[in-house]
């Protein structure tokens, strides 16, 4: 049976944990940006992985900013070994725009945006990576080609990287 929608309330807490149990584990936490940063909210994604690249700096934590290009992943994340991945995207769930869910690869089936044409759990079977995978979604407002990511987006994308560098802070001596 496959695992429920996190809710909205509840994704800090669900990553926490799944963060805290990822480093007890061999392997490094691995962080994917996906999404068109020319399409509005879209971009968010590559956002949130462009802004943690910056400041999370860990041996442990690897980020690739992969936008559209999710085709290349799979020998990547072979090659990472990762302990835990989770996939940064702009989502449509029916929230609120800035809404932010934390969700199982199978529940995020149709509800990731990003243009990309292979399914993100097909990406990490191909990779033969078995370790908890999961997307943290955002709820989109708009997705117009050359418009900047939505206030309520840029906010969320902002909760997350304030939340991934304050709960990462606690457990890894960053450089």
């Amino acid at each position: 049976m496959p695992a429920p929608i996190i809710d909205e309330m509840s994704w800090k807490h669900v990553l926490k944990d799944v963060l805290e149990r990822s480093l007890e584990r061999d392997g490094d936490l691995v962080f994917v940006g996906l999404g068109n940063p020319l399409r509005g909210d879209d971009g968010i994604g590559v956002k949130i992985a462009a802004k943690l690249s910056e400041t999370l700096r860990h041996e442990r934590v690897k980020i690739l900013v992969v936008e559209e290009r999710i085709d290349l992943l799979p020998r990547e994340l072979e090659r990472l070994k990762p302990a835990m991945i989770l996939f940064f995207d702009a989502a449509d769930f029916g929230g609120k725009p800035g809404e932010i869910r934390l969700m199982s690869l199978r529940e995020s089936a149709g509800k990731a945006i990003s243009t990309h044409e292979i399914p993100l759990e097909l990406v990490v079977k191909i990779s033969g990576i078995s370790s908890p995978t999961y997307l943290l979604g955002v709820q989109v407002k708009s997705l117009e080609f050359g418009e900047q990511v939505s206030p309520p987006v840029k906010a969320a994308g902002e909760e997350v990287i304030r939340f991934l560098q304050e709960t990462l802070s606690k457990h890894l001596l960053l450089l």
